[in-house]
């Protein structure tokens, strides 16, 4: 009897997760932002980059945000490698774009929950310097939880404005339920452990 319980618990949590764990993730409250002073792209793998990349140009293309800012690149990648490696076209003129660049994390400081929240204060500190007010926020459409929970714990002020953005991903050119891709299933799967994780950590 409790064997057929806990297959039957197992089973509905599948269910949940496949129908809308990834749905539950990627929920924003404003799905069609208007104008900012940014658009903001947060760094990830690079076919999701790449996506992300693209969809935040367009916006600044398109008028919708003055600037393209993103927080956290390595030193040796500048804005031509971005243009060539992602084939950015048309390309946005290196006049648009902001970019942060890595740096070590300072010793004896405690634990540093890096990553996103890290990325967070990176624009934070970013729209200080250029004295930008409002962003609008890149990620792929699972991070966008996490990526909402990380900006609000790294501005608890409300001193800057900021609205997020989902950007789907398209395996192979063409977009398709997430749960056919295992690769985007293991993804969902370990955000969730990551979110558990961003509740406690991100102060």
């Amino acid at each position: 009897m409790a064997g057929r319980i806990a297959a039957g618990i197992i089973a509905s949590g599948l269910v949940l997760f496949l129908g809308w764990g990834h749905d539950f993730l990627a929920s924003v409250p404003d799905p069609d932002p208007g104008p900012a002073d940014a658009a903001v792209v947060l760094a990830g793998p690079p076919a999701e980059d790449r996506e992300r990349l693209r969809a935040a140009v367009a916006c600044v293309q398109a008028g919708r945000a003055q600037w393209l800012l993103m927080p956290f690149r390595h030193r040796a990648l500048g804005w031509e490698w971005f243009l060539r490696t992602y084939r950015i076209d048309p390309p946005l003129a290196e006049a648009k774009v902001i970019i942060g660049r890595e740096v070590p994390s300072p010793v004896g400081t405690g634990p540093d929950p890096g990553g996103t929240f890290a990325e967070a204060r990176a624009t934070l500190e970013l729209m200080r310097r250029h004295g930008l007010r409002t962003a609008i926020v890149f990620s792929s459409a699972y991070h966008m939880r996490r990526a909402r929970l990380a900006f609000r714990r790294a501005d608890p002020g409300g001193e800057f404005g900021f609205r997020f953005f989902p950007v789907p991903l398209r395996e192979g050119g063409e977009p398709r339920p997430w749960w056919r891709d295992p690769g985007l299933v293991a993804r969902v799967a370990g955000e969730y452990v990551k979110l558990a994780g961003s509740v406690l950590f991100y102060r």
